[in-house]
């Protein structure tokens, strides 16, 4: 079965740049723009993974991570994505924290190695 990864950027270069990669590798692909979108499709879809900007329009990444600690069912693995270096450690030691942190700028292929270590599988 394949596995399922939620990208949740707003800049869309970065986000495409991400979702291709994810594409090729052979993992089915939801996407949002924004917190709300996030909220929703994490709600609807369950991915396995989501990969999510700490920096968001109408709210930032902590709010995607709490509402997938909150989704009933298989545990969502969460990479969270910043350039800002304070936030990803501040996410470190906050309630929520992430399974894995990416720095930007980074490689695609650091994503993929991150999200095969969190889904168990390499495709």
């Amino acid at each position: 079965m394949k596995k399922s990864v939620l990208v949740v950027e707003d800049q869309s270069s970065q986000r495409k740049i991400m979702v291709e990669a994810l594409q090729r590798a052979g993992y089915t692909i939801y996407q949002a723009a924004d917190v709300q979108q996030a909220i929703s499709l994490i709600q609807q879809q369950k991915p396995d993974v989501v990969v999510v900007d700490m920096h968001l329009p109408s709210g930032d990444g902590g709010d995607v991570i709490r509402e997938g600690r909150k989704v009933a069912g298989s545990p969502i693995a969460i990479i969270a994505v910043s350039i800002d270096l304070a936030i990803l450690h501040q996410n470190l030691t906050s309630i929520h924290p992430a399974d894995a942190y990416l720095s930007k700028p980074f490689h695609p292929r650091e994503l993929l190695k991150i999200v095969e270590e969190l889904v168990g599988v390499s495709l």
